[in-house]
């Protein structure tokens, strides 16, 4: 924790009962406004004893199925039918999704690559800052929705990193399962330090990283996802009660438990140009086989790149827009999970 108090403040008091809805209020002197602020909305839900789950929506903009689905429940949630506390940022990076793009158009950096942030840094810092130091001791579980923005195209999961302590990973496991996505993950990052994930796992809490949209749209059936799956994580976690909205219940095959355990599991772009995949998601590849192929438009007597595939696996997620840039990710494998 740092020794320095935020700048960040708040009218919200998290050990009051009851429903409150406010600010993070972030100070932001521009041309334009000499003492102006940036305002985070923030909802707290609160009654009586309990687990507190924080969820947080946002972290980039252009990933909307989170955002919307985290306003829905900051709208509905009451503290008569709640036992503990939530938090619900759905907007955790406002100048990001105001913008609809993955950058602060403040400062051009990634929230969810500067975490434990820093006090006194750029605005983004400072948010992440708030976050680590003053929201995260009172979470027993973080949320994070995201989606594939507008560079990716995914099928929607529920994802938590391999874990070395057992009790947490058995826990986040569990939790990992109740939210009911078409696919269940455990994933090998590639991204680096600076993860909202990795701040709350060494703290010994439990994380989850949801992807549920794909290519900056806003899909119904993605939504109705998030929204079954938060509600039942409440009730895993015993914060709401009710029975819990199986994938079964709803006429659909159980969540496929899967894994991206390292990095030839990820393929990326080696030349810039336009990208043709040879599958759909969740198709089948073959180890060696050609996942695509890249074209460059200003030379037709160049040969199409190809990019081949690393390892076997299903296409879990491939490139939305077809120009890329080299090094650009343009297709993730996962391969089934034995549950033992």
């Amino acid at each position: 924790m740092s020794a320095k108090p935020s700048p960040v403040t708040t009218t919200i008091d998290y050990e009051q009962e009851g429903k409150q809805r406010s600010y993070l209020r972030l100070p932001h002197s521009r041309n334009s406004s000499a003492w102006g602020s940036i305002l985070i909305p923030m909802t707290v839900v609160k009654n009586g004893r309990g687990p507190t789950v924080l969820f947080t929506g946002g972290l980039h903009g252009g990933e909307y199925e989170g955002v919307v689905s985290l306003m829905k429940l900051s709208r509905e949630l009451q503290p008569e039918t709640i036992q503990g506390r939530v938090i619900i940022i759905p907007a955790l990076n406002l100048p990001a999704v105001l913008a609809g793009q993955r950058l602060s158009p403040i400062d051009n950096k990634d929230l969810n690559r500067v975490f434990p942030g820093a006090w006194n840094g750029t605005t983004t810092q400072v948010i992440a800052h708030y976050i680590h130091d003053v929201v995260l001791p009172l979470c027993d579980a973080v949320i994070d929705l995201h989606a594939g923005g507008y560079s990716l195209s995914l099928i929607p999961y529920m994802s938590m990193h391999y874990l070395a302590d057992e009790t947490q990973n058995q826990q986040t496991f569990a939790a990992m399962q109740a939210f009911e996505a078409p696919v269940s993950l455990m994933i090998k990052e590639i991204s680096g330090e600076g993860l909202l994930d990795y701040a709350v796992e060494r703290m010994g809490k439990i994380f989850l990283c949801a992807e549920v949209g794909s290519a900056g749209t806003l899909s119904p059936t993605v939504v109705k996802l998030a929204d079954i799956g938060v509600r039942n994580l409440l009730k895993h976690f015993g914060i709401l009660e009710g029975e819990m909205m199986t994938r079964e219940a709803q006429g659909l095959p159980p969540s496929r438990l899967m894994e991206v355990p390292s990095a030839k599991n990820y393929h990326i772009a080696i030349a810039g140009g336009i990208y043709e995949s040879f599958f759909e998601l969740g198709d089948w590849i073959e180890a060696n086989q050609t996942i695509g192929q890249i074209h460059f438009p200003e030379n037709f007597t160049w040969e199409p790149q190809p990019i081949i595939a690393q390892t076997s696996g299903v296409l879990l997620c491939t490139r939305g827009p077809g120009f890329v840039e080299i090094g650009d990710s343009v297709a993730v494998l996962a391969q089934d999970l034995d549950v033992s």
